[in-house]
């Protein structure tokens, strides 16, 4: 499948998409874009990054499996912060809304997983038709 039938696919089934140097960006909910480039040897190379303001990375623009890894690193390093003003202050509500954050955090972060899964089934689908 080529570029300009992937395009026509892509309209069809209302995404919003642009087309820039031979790479179509494919926007998606919440800041996601999905990029697909097409090799001249017929494979097709897709990533994503989280651009602008998103619910994982904040402001930083990104790829999901580094927004797992910012988020992990930050999860730890607030969790021995919170856990250490909670023991220090003998506040203890403060890890129940930490734990509701964390929960927030995991659910976006699926979220985005399952929708960037899901457009590269669509996409690889598509692509195997020829």
């Amino acid at each position: 499948m080529g570029l300009e039938k992937t395009e026509s696919l892509l309209h069809k089934f209302g995404y919003s998409f642009s087309k820039k140097n031979g790479i179509i960006i494919i926007k998606m909910d919440f800041a996601q874009r999905i990029f697909m480039r097409f090799s001249d040897a017929g494979e097709v190379i897709i990533k994503d990054k989280l651009v602008g303001w998103n619910f994982l990375t904040g402001m930083f623009e990104m790829s999901l499996k580094n927004a797992f890894l910012y988020n992990f690193v930050a999860a730890l390093f607030g969790t021995v912060v919170i856990v250490y003003f909670s023991v220090e202050l003998g506040i203890s509500y403060v890890i129940f809304f930490y734990l509701i954050f964390l929960t927030w955090i995991f659910i976006w972060a699926m979220y985005y997983l399952i929708k960037l899964e899901n457009i590269k089934r669509i996409l690889v689908s598509w692509n195997q038709d020829l």
